[in-house]
């Protein structure tokens, strides 16, 4: 703390930050600057001015919507979009009154639970497989970020295909293995579809939760494994009396923001089922939007369901907040300055210490299993690599396969593994079939227009956070926190309504706010803490020499925060570029050519029949950027996470 809010020696620091006299006055002399009233506003305006941009975009894209959509849920709304005047707990009362919303309640609570219990099981043991250090860890962990750097579109999609009937490779490979006898319409089945999608939403859930608890895994000091180990601790013991509670900070980021991304979950169970299973396989998001926008058109009971949604994600958040919060000793002294507080690593290392009583010498059966294992690392591990790199790969491969597929192929009963004519041609074809390169132009100006945006409005707020204090420096934390927290399609009623005042529906200035704001958040928090390990001294000396804090940042910080920058620019453009449910209703023009890439290749699929051929050309031109992208800031990010999970 004292490194990154030291002593500033010129008159630009800001208010409520410790500044010698003569050194400001001498500094605000070089500068041309004196004392007066009017500087004196300056200087205590600099947070809110650096701020402002920021401020501005998310309460106009995110707190009004919110807001707004809180009051559509007491209004009157006809299907046309007009109110009709004020209907006080009406919605509500209809919305409980629907024969489907209990059991879509059952599905979301179901979903929620085993979703989140099942990823974060599994995505724990990942995590300590993949902190093992064995050939092929690098590419294993490539493997795994595909799902989560691939389009969730894309991927739904391809497990669609797995999924279908008579034609669907997942029958195929289970009547194979002699598991079934007869092919099954799993998302088309009503008794099976949720089941299915459930899988799905596992699969894609991994990747994120892998990577938190392995940053988690990675913060932990060496040094405290070693003292167990000397102490005569197991790895059992080491792991239950080290390892785990050091993990417990990622653990709890984990949880609660699986939590939150499972609970909003739309694009896995929207493409997958569609309107195929009813509210069979619904949640109360993927219900509130068909109310909204599809089957009902009553933009005042979706409404008040979106509060209800928005009302619980309120609620995981507080819990997030509390079981986060950092806890104090009875018997430590209350003093202002971070140094009073008790160092958070030494209660960490006191819970995490493990029992001073010895363990007792190991069987000799135990020391005979101990070098067995030594010799079976080395061929144990990255076999088991390679499993784990196929299971995540092997979607992506069908999806490749599919490609290269003819029409009748694809529908064959029972479906073939490998093509027996290999369709090149469908991939010069799809550009034919579909205005492909629109969807690429459209998509591609999005994105790039949106990364823009999220680095000129998130590298000032993310500065001014990092080097002064000041009054409401919370409340803007609490504020980023919060937008982190709350996806677009929690607010997607609101966002609608709000296109509609301002004339924003299909229009790119827009959905490129709307863009932006979503992903300030993040680019803020992995920018924050970059900034703040720079060593302040640096910014002194370019103070002394005349420097104001804009030329500061982007001479000095910038240039010195390059891993965090590059990581925010490749990670929004990622998120912009796969971004489904923003698209599909508030950017979907095709007369106009106003439609992205995801929305796009969705033509290709019918009710009945889907030319998935085309579909999967056009995916893999899309996905294999952003993976090749993602891996080139994949080391980047788990030091960003790291950071994230400590604070």
């Amino acid at each position: 703390m004292a490194a990154s809010h030291g002593t500033r020696t010129d008159a630009t620091a800001s208010a409520g930050t410790d500044v010698h006299p003569d050194e400001g006055r001498a500094a605000a002399r070089r500068s041309g600057r004196g004392p007066g009233r009017r500087a004196g506003l300056w200087e205590r305006t600099v947070p809110l001015r650096w701020l402002a941009p920021s401020t501005a975009l998310i309460a106009l894209v995110i707190v009004f919507p919110a807001l707004y959509m809180g009051a559509m849920a007491f209004m009157s709304i006809n299907q046309i979009g007009m109110i009709t005047g004020f209907a006080g707990l009406d919605n509500f009362r209809t919305l409980f009154a629907e024969p489907a919303l209990w059991p879509v309640v059952t599905n979301t609570a179901s979903w929620l639970v085993v979703v989140v219990g099942i990823t974060v099981v599994l995505s724990l043991a990942l995590a300590q497989f993949l902190s093992k250090d064995f050939v092929g860890r690098r590419f294993v962990r490539l493997a795994v970020v595909v799902p989560w750097a691939a389009s969730l579109v894309m991927t739904a999609t391809v497990w669609r295909f797995l999924f279908e009937g008579g034609n669907g490779l997942l029958n195929r490979l289970l009547m194979d293995l002699s598991i079934l006898s007869a092919p099954h319409d799993w998302y088309k089945d009503p008794s099976t579809a949720f089941a299915s999608i459930m899988a799905v939403g596992v699969i894609t859930s991994i990747p994120f939760t892998t990577y938190v608890l392995l940053a988690g895994l990675q913060s932990i000091p060496g040094d405290l494994h070693e003292a167990a180990r000397i102490d005569g601790a197991g790895a059992w013991r080491a792991w239950l009396h080290v390892t785990l509670p050091m993990l417990r900070p990622s653990l709890l980021v984990a949880l609660v923001l699986n939590m939150l991304h499972v609970f909003n979950a739309f694009t896995v169970i929207w493409v997958i089922s569609g309107k195929t299973a009813g509210t069979s396989a619904d949640t109360t998001v993927t219900w509130m939007y068909k109310i909204a926008f599809t089957t009902r058109l009553d933009p005042g009971e979706a409404a008040a369901l979106a509060v209800l949604n928005v009302a619980f994600l309120v609620l995981l958040i507080a819990v997030f907040g509390l079981l986060l919060r950092p806890v104090r000793r009875p018997d430590a002294p209350v003093a202002a300055g971070p140094a009073a507080e008790p160092p958070r690593e030494d209660r960490a290392e006191r819970r995490a210490a493990p029992p001073p009583r010895a363990a007792a010498p190991p069987s000799p059966a135990i020391v005979a299993l101990h070098r067995g294992w030594r010799r079976a690392r080395p061929v144990v591990l990255p076999f088991t690599g390679l499993l784990v790199a196929a299971f995540f790969l092997a979607p992506y491969v069908a999806m490749f396969l599919g490609s290269l597929k003819t029409d009748a192929e694809l529908f064959e009963v029972p479906a073939n593994y490998l093509p027996r004519e290999w369709a090149w041609s469908n991939y010069a074809d799809v550009w034919r079939v579909i205005p492909l390169a629109d969807y690429f132009r459209v998509s591609l100006t999005l994105a790039l227009s949106a990364t823009a945006v999220v680095l000129l409005v998130s590298a000032p707020a993310a500065y001014i956070l990092a080097r002064t204090e000041f009054r409401g420096k919370a409340a803007f934390l609490m504020l980023i926190l919060v937008t982190q927290m709350f996806p677009a399609v929690a607010l997607i009623i609101g966002l609608y309504r709000e296109a509609l005042f301002l004339g924003g529906v299909h229009q790119y200035w827009f959905i490129i706010a709307v863009n932006s704001a979503f992903n300030i958040a993040f680019a803020v928090w992995i920018m924050h803490a970059h900034f703040r390990s720079i060593p302040v001294e640096i910014e002194e000396a370019a103070m002394l020499d005349g420097l104001g804090r804009l030329r500061i940042m982007l001479r000095l910080i910038v240039p010195l925060s390059a891993p965090a920058i590059i990581t925010v620019t490749i990670f929004t453009f990622i998120q912009v570029w796969n971004e489904f449910i923003v698209a599909l209703t508030l950017f979907n023009d095709p007369p106009n050519g106003r439609v992205p890439l995801t929305v796009g290749v969705q033509q290709f699929v019918g009710l009945y029949e889907t030319n998935y051929q085309y579909l999967f050309a056009a995916a893999l031109m899309a996905i294999v950027p952003a993976v090749i992208l993602f891996a080139l800031i994949e080391k980047y990010l788990v030091s960003g996470l790291t950071t994230g999970s400590g604070k």
